[in-house]
């Protein structure tokens, strides 16, 4: 037997605690700076906790060659580039868990990510499902959170007075998409602010 005593360490190994941190600042003069999760950790439902820590490495090295030894700017040009895109994933790694709670067998729900589906089809360079742009684009995650939030506005639109996809009313979703702003300019816009 590969684990002998499996049943007995099982329950006298109590259960961690899933928690998130959102604490600021990150650094303490020039003196440390605390990175991944010891500075924003995220609980597992979005899958992105290291993903984000990895992000934090490119980050803090961008910082490092941009203020040159000067660890007061680094860290504080690091904690502020990085704030927004922890906070966001971390909201939406709280978010993801409600919904994967609470909606996957709810039919007004199947029917938005049916929509939803289907404007990703229709307009691949438009419509981005929120876990797409997090999961399979270089996207910073408040980006991707703002995003997801004006195309979940746009999906209660379409799915409003509906119960089936056959009755989406294709050309208001057409309208409602080509008003959404361009992705690479929402990303553009999350990077002047940073």
């Amino acid at each position: 037997m590969l684990i002998p005593n499996l049943v007995e360490d099982f329950f006298a190994n109590p259960t961690g605690s899933l928690v998130t941190i959102k604490c600021y600042p990150w650094s303490v003069s020039n003196q440390s700076c605390l990175l991944g999760d010891a500075a924003h950790a995220v609980v597992p439902f979005f899958g992105q906790g290291m993903n984000c820590a990895f992000e934090d490495c490119v980050i803090l090295d961008q910082c490092i060659q941009e203020h040159r030894g000067d660890w007061m700017q680094i860290f504080a040009s690091f904690q502020r580039t990085r704030k927004a895109d922890a906070d966001a994933i971390a909201d939406m790694a709280l978010e993801n868990y409600f919904e994967m709670r609470d909606h996957v067998a709810d039919p007004h729900f199947l029917l938005r990510k049916a929509i939803e589906f289907e404007l990703e089809k229709k307009y691949p360079d438009k419509f981005v499902p929120r876990y797409c742009m997090v999961s399979f684009r270089l996207m910073p995650y408040s980006v991707a959170r703002s995003r997801g939030q004006l195309q979940e506005t746009l999906l209660e639109k379409l799915c409003a007075g509906i119960n089936a996809l056959q009755e989406v009313d294709w050309n208001l979703a057409e309208q409602l998409v080509h008003g959404l702003p361009p992705l690479n300019q929402q990303q553009d816009n999350a990077a002047a602010k940073s």
